[in-house]
């Protein structure tokens, strides 16, 4: 069985132009990734449909090599000997495949453009190549190494390794999360999607405090990611000085209303942020570097409405 798994529409529509040249074709289906969606949804939606694979292989394709179709793919493969994950999905790609050429002569057909994603392979080609190296720390500085902290329930995924990190020049991303530092599975995924030349740190909220107290990444250009604004509260209380916070991405939850087109809170969540504005910390939503920053506060007031 083959699953073409994109942002938007992509791969529904890219299945829709392959079949009028080939017909209905049985053994594939399609997953659209959409706000206010997140890695559990995506997961849960590759789970149904293996659930009525009939096959010996489930081979998911999804669009880019480190969004969240892939690195959800990544997390649902984990568990099953007979899934396999690839990115660069295509037409001719597609038409390849449907027109009865086996995955492995399409790799090669379709090599530039089509990549099977192995988290170990992905981890040791960076290391090999030199990319994963300690940074020198510049303990002298004075200067703040945070240039940006981020609520993303999906962590490290496309809008973030394309263009966050690319617009803040981060040389370091650290994820900070109290339940993904017990998951190899999760730490394995992260360090296959974070950004080419760009190191990664994953931290426990109370690491965290103990690293930048220590002043450990001075001289760098560090971005924080976290899935759940309670972890920046905790930073605050035991005395990171945090200046802004951009509240990108929030999934829905159960109990929890949307409040834009990428954010749901629950009240637990609206206390969070009532205590950190209280702060004075600056609370906004931005999407993308290009999007116009939104005040979060006058978001979250319209919300109860």
């Amino acid at each position: 069985m083959y699953v073409l798994s994109s942002h938007g529409n992509y791969a529904k529509e890219t299945l829709k132009s392959c079949e009028m040249i080939t017909g209905e074709l049985a053994d594939f289906a399609t997953i659209s990734f959409h706000d206010p969606m997140g890695v559990d949804d995506m997961v849960s939606e590759y789970d149904k449909l293996y659930s009525n694979n009939t096959s010996d292989t489930f081979n998911i394709i999804t669009d880019i090599k480190n969004g969240t179709p892939a690195n959800s793919a990544i997390l649902f493969k984990s568990k099953r000997d007979n899934v396999r994950v690839f990115s660069g999905l295509s037409l001719s790609l597609v038409l390849t495949i449907a027109t009865g050429t086996p995955i492995e002569e399409a790799l090669k057909e379709n090599r530039g453009v089509l990549d099977e994603i192995d988290p170990q392979k992905e981890i040791a080609k960076k290391h090999e190549s030199g990319e994963v190296k300690d940074q020198e720390i510049d303990v002298t500085s004075t200067k703040d190494p945070i240039v940006n902290v981020r609520i993303d329930a999906r962590l490290i995924h496309g809008q973030v390794a394309t263009m966050w990190t690319r617009k803040l020049n981060a040389t370091r991303i650290i994820v900070i999360d109290n339940e993904i530092v017990k998951s190899d599975v999760q730490k394995m995924t992260l360090k296959t999607a974070v950004p080419r030349g760009v190191h990664l740190s994953i931290l426990t909220s109370q690491g965290a405090v103990k690293r930048l107290k220590d002043r450990k990444y001075q001289g760098q250009r560090v971005f924080i990611l976290v899935r759940d604004p309670k972890v920046l509260q905790e930073l605050v209380e035991q005395g990171i000085k945090i200046k802004s916070i951009n509240v990108g991405n929030m999934s829905m939850s159960e109990n929890a209303r949307q409040i834009a087109k990428s954010v749901a809170v629950t009240d637990a969540d609206e206390n969070v942020f009532e205590y950190l504005s209280k702060q004075k910390v600056d609370l906004y939503h931005q999407m993308v570097p290009n999007d116009n920053k939104q005040e979060f506060m006058n978001l979250l007031k319209k919300g109860r409405k």
